[in-house]
């Protein structure tokens, strides 16, 4: 398994869309994938789970991924996770 750090740039936080976004590319990873903040975890294929972790601008997260792609996954949640996004 391979883990890194991230952090949240986005001004309104990881918030409905971009949590949506991150969990539509977490799916086409057969790697296991977990985004971990403030003591509480999600699977980064499920959307309210990251919703629920209330990542705002700002807030440090660790992702872990695990798996035969898990690299690649790796840094694809972690730029998505600091991506900031521009939603009109």
């Amino acid at each position: 398994s391979v883990s890194c750090n991230a952090l949240v740039k986005n001004k309104k936080g990881i918030h409905a869309r971009p949590s949506s976004e991150i969990a539509k590319k977490a799916l086409t990873f057969n790697s296991e994938i977990i985004i971990k903040s403030q003591g509480k975890k999600a699977n980064a294929k499920d959307v309210l789970q990251i919703i629920m972790l209330e990542l705002f601008e700002g807030s440090k997260v660790t992702i872990e991924a695990k798996g035969s792609d898990e690299k690649k996954a790796l840094n694809k949640i972690k730029k998505l996770l600091e991506k900031e996004y521009k939603f009109d």
